[in-house]
């Protein structure tokens, strides 16, 4: 039986479909967006590493930052902070998370930040007494324990953080994880080693709207179950510099709400930082679009920015994708001059016009 020569072409476009390469998701450049950025009202958030990233960001610019939201995370700087000259990576696992060591030492912390601020390595601890604080702890999290938790609650009222300020979450049977109110594997889950897990746990709690409302006195409540959009990739490299040196991924997302597009109306931002094993290699957008923030922003015009890791960018010490807290990345990661802070600064810059 012959075959046409139109069957063999259709045949060989198929095939020529089939292995043509995917294109690539379109990116979106920070500086084009051209939006119309209220700097004065920035924010932070995140989980475990994402809460140190959080917790040490909003220190460290205290001047531009002025709400941060730690979940399951410890106080600034934790990891660097030892006796015996300790590694920091040591310090991390047996002081700050597990408390093998003792709990955190708060008044060599609180010695700590002061003498950071005396180089001029974070901006001044004076603007504490107006920032706000929102902790939350799990009673079932065997990965960041209470008495770390608590400890971040004493650094914090020891830095002027007034009780006005200051909020303490404290959920029955909620794990390790960050916290939704209709997403992810139950409240009470705790992968095994090496299970699979994106760390989001479904508690019936809007964790990011606690957070919302927490941050900003006018917040409205969204009457819609998710957001209007989705996140889109942006482009990381301008910032992150060498990934092999900054641990950052080439690509982050960035959620714009409609009325915020092209500098409609005036906006803000709010910094989202994904915690350990949860970053967009190896959950892809799944944190930037169900961590709840995005409904919220909708009707609060606010700009949420999720900058990522590469878990494959600094394999040997950094297998997790974690944020840096622990000092892989060098001296500085807690410090205004650190590679990652000096990225994340960069993309608030470019969002805001700077």
């Amino acid at each position: 039986m012959s075959i046409s020569k139109q069957v063999i072409a259709k045949t060989a476009l198929a095939a020529l479909v089939v292995l043509a390469p995917l294109p690539a998701a379109a990116q979106v450049k920070l500086s084009d967006l051209k939006l119309k950025i209220d700097p004065a009202q920035t924010t932070v958030s995140g989980i475990s590493s994402g809460a140190y990233m959080a917790g040490q960001f909003q220190v460290a610019y205290s001047g531009l930052v002025k709400a941060a939201g730690l979940v399951a995370g410890g106080p600034y700087d934790c990891a660097e902070v030892s006796e015996g000259g300790i590694a920091p990576a040591v310090v991390a696992l047996k002081r700050c998370m597990d408390v093998a060591m003792g709990a955190p030492n708060v008044d060599a912390l609180v010695a700590n930040a002061k003498a950071r601020e005396k180089a001029k390595d974070i901006d001044p601890l004076s603007n504490m007494a107006q920032s706000k604080i929102y902790l939350f702890n799990g009673d079932n999290d065997v990965t960041v324990k209470r008495p770390v938790a608590d400890a971040t609650e004493q650094f914090y009222k020891a830095l002027g953080v007034t009780a006005a300020n200051f909020t303490y979450v404290k959920l029955p049977k909620a794990a390790h994880a960050y916290i939704t109110d209709g997403y992810g594997a139950a409240c009470d889950f705790i992968p095994k080693e090496d299970e699979k897990s994106e760390y989001i746990n479904n508690c019936q709690y809007d964790q990011a709207g606690a957070i919302v409302r927490f941050f900003y006195a006018d917040a409205k409540i969204p009457n819609a179950p998710a957001a209007a959009r989705q996140p889109q990739l942006f482009n990381q490299a301008p910032f992150v510099g060498d990934t092999s040196r900054s641990g950052m991924a080439k690509t982050g997302y960035v959620y714009v709400p409609e009325a915020c597009e092209g500098g409609k109306q005036t906006c803000r931002i709010h910094v989202a930082f994904h915690g350990c094993k949860m970053a967009s290699n190896l959950i892809g957008d799944h944190f930037a679009v169900h961590a709840g923030y995005n409904r919220w922003a909708d009707v609060n015009n606010i700009v949420v920015l999720y900058p990522q890791i590469d878990g494959d960018a600094k394999l040997s010490s950094n297998p997790k994708a974690c944020w840096d807290w622990f000092g892989y990345t060098g001296y500085d990661f807690a410090r205004k001059g650190g590679f990652q802070m000096t990225a994340v600064r960069k993309m608030i810059g470019a969002l805001v016009g700077e």
